[in-house]
């Protein structure tokens, strides 16, 4: 009921409308109401027009209340206003280059011990502080503040790192920043030959009414915590990886992808080659009764490396990955795999008993009842395992 009657509410303020644009259907949604707070004039906020793809053929022109309203309605979408191009660059490499992945685990030994100095404590205090933001929407004051606040728990564990650390804060239109940590690896050739190995989750909340408290623990609290532990214990073991890691923090996913756009449209420019990337978005929710298992994302992600991700959870995690679809763009791997790198999405389980009655709400805290701190570790083991064997240990 909850759904419906949000969805009711927003669905007033909005008017659909269509006609064809480039042989695609483009509907434009008109709208009116209030943002609360943010870091721009309210005006332009809700003046500002954008354009959605929500389907491999079907786009949406809205603006900023608009793209809650679509959430409201189950809709998950790219904001590719500004990044019409994306992949274009990488689309012939990627119809010339083959992937491959390990058909066994090599790290077994480096990868299990460094499992022992994975903890609750640091996540757990992490994501206090995380939720006690008002609000971490990539337009508002408190979206920022919070974002300054990770960036310097992030600096802290850099500061602790064997190898040589660069963090990057990736600017954007809007004051929330992405936060990009780069791991160089010993071995420069590795990295050239094969490319970065990428983990990533994102940083921002969201509530389906703008105005209200969106503490974001689940969505993507836990995801951003999950990177910060998996940091933690690798710190821990003096790991040094063979080729380049790098650990991002995304700005704006539910604004519609476009922190990870902007991050995937600079490596396309560049040229930069990526190995790999797997997303950590909703990794704590439990649900009653059901068995415990690892969601894995067959929809929009590289399958050759998907088949490695379930070999690193049946290996490692000893419960079962369980192949689910989400839909079109549901988080941030959709901006590397439309910019035609490989990308995979692991979440908290299958799709349908994931954490959507209370993602959105001023309900998604660490205190819910089905939110798990131990299933939580499962995705830290998921990444120390995904980074080791990717990035190698030198």
């Amino acid at each position: 009921m909850q759904w419906k009657w949000w969805s009711c509410v927003l669905g007033t303020l909005g008017v659909i409308s269509a006609w064809p644009i480039d042989n695609q259907h483009v509907f434009d949604i008109e709208h009116s109401g209030s943002l609360g707070e943010t870091s721009e004039p309210f005006w332009n906020v809700l003046a500002r027009n954008r354009i959605l793809q929500v389907g491999d053929n079907v786009q949406v022109r809205t603006s900023e209340l608009g793209k809650w309203r679509l959430r409201a309605l189950g809709e998950k979408f790219m904001d590719i206003t500004d990044y019409m191009d994306l992949g274009k660059k990488n689309f012939v490499l990627a119809q010339e280059v083959s992937r491959s992945y390990p058909k066994t685990v090599q790290y077994a030994k480096e990868v299990r011990k460094t499992f022992q100095y994975v903890s609750e404590k640091g996540p757990r205090a992490d994501l206090k502080k995380f939720t006690s933001f008002y609000t971490r929407y990539y337009k508002s004051t408190t979206g920022r503040e919070s974002q300054k606040w990770l960036l310097d728990q992030i600096k802290e564990l850099a500061s602790q790192l064997k190898p040589k650390a660069e963090i990057t804060e990736f600017k954007h239109s809007w004051a929330q920043r992405t936060i990009l940590l780069r791991i160089s690896g010993r071995n420069p050739e590795r990295t050239r030959k094969h490319g970065v190995t990428i983990v990533g989750a994102h940083l921002d909340s969201a509530h389906l009414i703008p105005f209200l408290r969106s503490p974001g623990a689940d969505d993507d609290g836990s995801g951003t915590v999950t990177l910060l532990e998996t940091l933690r214990s690798l710190i821990a073991v003096d790991w040094t990886p063979e080729s380049d890691v790098e650990f991002h923090w995304y700005s704006a996913e539910e604004g519609g992808l476009l922190g990870s756009q902007a991050v995937a449209q600079e490596y396309e420019d560049k040229g930069i080659k990526v190995q790999a990337m797997l997303q950590q978005d909703m990794t704590a929710f439990l649900r009653k009764d059901t068995e415990e298992s690892i969601g894995l994302m067959t929809d929009f992600v590289d399958p050759q490396l998907t088949d490695f991700i379930e070999l690193l959870i049946n290996y490692y995690l000893k419960i079962p990955a369980k192949r689910t679809e989400l839909g079109y763009a549901g988080s941030d791997h959709a901006s590397w795999r439309r910019a035609n790198y490989p990308s995979a999405f692991a979440v908290e389980a299958p799709f349908e008993l994931c954490n959507l009655r209370l993602i959105h709400t001023s309900d998604d805290t660490m205190d819910a009842p089905e939110f798990s701190f131990p299933h939580m570790l499962r995705f830290v083991h998921l990444s120390v395992a995904y980074i080791i064997e990717l990035g190698g240990w030198a």
